[in-house]
């Protein structure tokens, strides 16, 4: 009750004389994630010898850091005039244009407990709602070998348009369609010479829940920029997913699979993420594949919840015409543990490892760290 009479009071000292606050209920929020992490890659193939090491303050392991305001206006017979902007906070200082602006989430809309739910603005893709967890964080989280699921800026849409079902008896369908750079899909010629910026992107997804069962299915395809070694048009990257989870109470059960083509959208686990040098593995051509796979199990232990996961993708990179034998198969393995103190802040820790990293064969990392959760 005081986040919220205190975020109306902050909205009220921004609005137009004599606009009345009262029929929106507005919610401030936040979530503040920090603790000590410490990575290691070595990378050791036909004699090079690179290694890259780092530790210190973490921002951001299991949740983003963030703050927000959310609300909504009650329009009547069930309809509410909906908004959320959601700004990225780094607790280990704040320089830098990444951390300014709502550039998490920043949308807009209408919500109709009979229609479902319409949103334009900068939003989480499908895949990324659809996703059935549980799942890992850093080096262990799946969107490390998955394109179009993870919580990355890949994944979420700038200037898109989004509907989600309400709930029907535990389906639930959600479609999104984003119209590429500033004021949308823009497409010209110059005599002879075609420009385009389409960066167009669409994605579906289907997901069902019913008491410990939970299932999800996803398809992304992005538009990209440039051209083909060609000169052609790039081929648009696509990815599908399938992932289904079951409580069994005393643990529960994440299973996914899924394929990439043409690249990995939003993807945050190419080699070049973490060795500077590397290069960007998922766009080296337009015939790039991958299938990829996701275990992961958590348990009730304690008073608080351990996980163990295995993620696992492989490539055509091994190909003559690609990286030959400097490509190998991803695989990352991680254990974390999460103590609640409060309904609010937990304490957790967690310790991965990684072979092939963005697959470069014997690229490896390692990683353990610890960390303070706060919810508000």
């Amino acid at each position: 009750m005081k986040k919220t009479l205190l975020a109306a009071a902050l909205l009220a000292g921004f609005a137009t004389a004599g606009v009345a606050q009262a029929e929106t209920s507005v919610t401030l929020y936040g979530i503040l994630d920090t603790g000590y992490g410490y990575q290691n890659f070595k990378y050791d193939h036909d004699g090079a010898d690179v290694r890259a090491r780092s530790s210190g303050l973490r921002d951001g392991t299991f949740n983003g850091s963030r703050w927000g305001l959310k609300g909504a206006e009650d329009l009547g017979d069930g309809l509410r005039a909906i908004f959320q902007v959601e700004a990225h906070v780094n607790l280990g200082g704040q320089g830098g244009s990444a951390h300014s602006g709502f550039n998490r989430q920043s949308f807009v809309g209408l919500s109709s407990d009979s229609w479902g739910t319409f949103t334009m603005g900068r939003q989480y893709s499908a895949g990324t709602e659809v996703f059935q967890g549980p799942n890992g964080v850093n080096l262990g989280d799946a969107d490390k070998v998955f394109g179009a699921v993870g919580l990355g800026g890949g994944t979420r849409v700038d200037n898109s348009f989004k509907y989600s079902t309400p709930d029907l008896s535990g389906f639930k369908a959600i479609v999104l369609y984003g119209t590429g750079g500033e004021n949308g899909t823009k497409v010209g010629r110059v005599g002879d010479t075609s420009t385009s910026d389409r960066g167009t992107r669409a994605s579906v997804g289907l997901s069902y829940t019913n008491g410990p069962i939970g299932v999800g299915a996803s398809y992304d395809r992005q538009s990209q920029y440039g051209n083909d070694v060609l000169g052609n048009d790039r081929k648009a990257a696509t990815s599908w997913v399938i992932s289904g989870a079951y409580d069994f109470e005393v643990v529960k059960l994440s299973l996914a699979y899924g394929q990439d083509r043409h690249g990995k959208i939003g993807w945050n686990g190419s080699a070049g993420e973490f060795i500077t040098g590397f290069p960007n593995t998922a766009n080296l051509s337009d015939d790039f594949k991958s299938n990829n796979y996701h275990v992961g199990l958590s348990a009730p232990i304690g008073g608080g919840t351990l996980y163990a996961g295995w993620n696992y993708s492989t490539s055509n990179l091994d190909h003559d015409d690609k990286l030959g034998d400097a490509a190998g198969s991803i695989s990352a393995y991680q254990v974390n543990y999460l103590y609640p103190l409060s309904k609010r802040t937990s304490l957790y820790t967690y310790a991965s490892y990684m072979k092939n990293v963005g697959y470069m064969k014997d690229l490896k990392g390692t990683e353990a760290g610890v960390g303070i959760n706060h919810k508000f």
